[in-house]
Formats: C-alpha cells, sequence, structure tokens
C-alpha cells in the first residue's frame, strides 16, 4: 500500500471536519452565538432619522431557542433566531405591531436590518447593540494606613472599579516609601513601604492617587509615618 496516498485524504477529511462546527470542530464558534439573554439596546430609524429608541430585557432558555421579553416602554416580545437571522415582534402600548428582521454580528454582540410597523414608527432600519454595563466606580482599600519609619512596615492597597489595565500611581513625598506597583494591572494591588529615609519624618503625609487613565478617574488614600 502506498501510505502516503492513502493517508492524504483521510487526513483532508479531519480537515474539513474540523472547520464545520456540526461536524464537531466548532473553533470559528463565537462564544456567545444563539445567546439574546440580557439587555439590549433597540434603535428606530426612519430615512435616517430616529422614531423610537428603547431599551429591551430579553429571557432566552436555550440558545438558539425563543425569546420573550419588553421594553422600557412597556411593550412585550417574542422573537426567533434561525442560525444568524432574527426575527422580533413587538407588541405595543398602544396596541400596534413593529416587526423586526434582520441578523447577528460577526461577534453577537448586535443585530440589524429593516422594520415595518402598523402604527407611528412607520417602517424603515434598526440596531440592536448589547447593553454593556458601566464598570464599577473606582475605589481603594484600605483608604489610610500607619506605617512605621524605623519597623520599615509595608502596607499593601487593592483598587478596583474602573479599566484595572489602565491603572497608574502617584505619590507625594516619595522619598519616605517606597512603591511596588508590579501586579498594579493585573490583580488591582500595590504594596507602600516606609523607607529609611523617613527618619524624622513623624506625622508625615504621604498621599497615594490612583487613576484611571482610560477616564482619568481619579481617587485617594493616605500613609502617615509614624517614628519610630
Amino acid at each position: 500500500m502506498n501510505w502516503p496516498y492513502a493517508v492524504f485524504p483521510c487526513l483532508l477529511v479531519v480537515i474539513l471536519c474540523l472547520s464545520v462546527p456540526s461536524c464537531g470542530g466548532g473553533f470559528r464558534t463565537v462564544a456567545n452565538a444563539g445567546d439574546v439573554n440580557g439587555t439590549w439596546n433597540l434603535s428606530l430609524d426612519r430615512s435616517n432619522v430616529s422614531v423610537r429608541e428603547t431599551e429591551l430585557s430579553l429571557t432566552q432558555e436555550e440558545r438558539y431557542g425563543p425569546f420573550s421579553g419588553t421594553s422600557s416602554d412597556n411593550a412585550t416580545l417574542t422573537g426567533t433566531l434561525n442560525s444568524e437571522s432574527i426575527v422580533i415582534t413587538l407588541n405595543n402600548a398602544d396596541g400596534s405591531v413593529t416587526t423586526l428582521t434582520g441578523v447577528a454580528s460577526k461577534d453577537w454582540k448586535s443585530f440589524s436590518g429593516t422594520y415595518t410597523s402598523t402604527g407611528s414608527d412607520g417602517s424603515g432600519t434598526w440596531s440592536l447593540p448589547k447593553s454593556v454595563p458601566a464598570p464599577a466606580a473606582l475605589s481603594v482599600t484600605p483608604s489610610s494606613a500607619t506605617l512605621s519609619c524605623s519597623a520599615g512596615e509595608s502596607q499593601t492597597f487593592t483598587a478596583t472599579g474602573g479599566t484595572r489595565a489602565s491603572y497608574v500611581v502617584g505619590v507625594t513625598n516619595l522619598s519616605l516609601v517606597t512603591l511596588d506597583t508590579s501586579t498594579l494591572t493585573t490583580n488591582g494591588k500595590f504594596t507602600v513601604t516606609a523607607s529609611n529615609a523617613c527618619t524624622g519624618a513623624n506625622g508625615s503625609i504621604v498621599t497615594l492617587t490612583v487613576t484611571d487613565t482610560s477616564t482619568s478617574d481619579k481617587v485617594a488614600a493616605t500613609v502617615t509615618i509614624s517614628n519610630p
């Protein structure tokens, strides 16, 4: 048997199979594909003019399954998915019905298409991006600490909220302390240690300012130097 020629067709089948999700591969499948649970922001446009903005809260029992929900302007809704295609029927508070047909984006974070309505919405285009919750407010704990100069004491602070990868820390009176920010952008922690140069600085205040450079939000903490 000519082994190279015998093995090649098998390898070709495996490669093709891996590229098709239904064949057991699925490496191209988006993690959230078919899942519409959550909050979405609906915008209806007629002749490039916005005619309706509302928030949809969707509930779905299984991926690609039918779903239902409500809107922030008191409509109820039902919907279906067929692969990337979506149909949503809005039963509006005034008795009119608005029907949306469209497709999912490649990352399944938004939908768009065309709509028709029996009411004042008329007909036009629509978009439905997933609502992204605002990040928590920037904070740091503890908000203060006292460090003994003679003992070279240390205190670890933890920053939370905002965008961790964008954290930076500023320090006043840096000659009185040393600052370790090696894990600041990975777990939000930084350590302040009283330095040898703090002799005679009893009662001095060192101010630490954590800044989220992506938003310019800032929060402060203080270190009081004790001697001894």
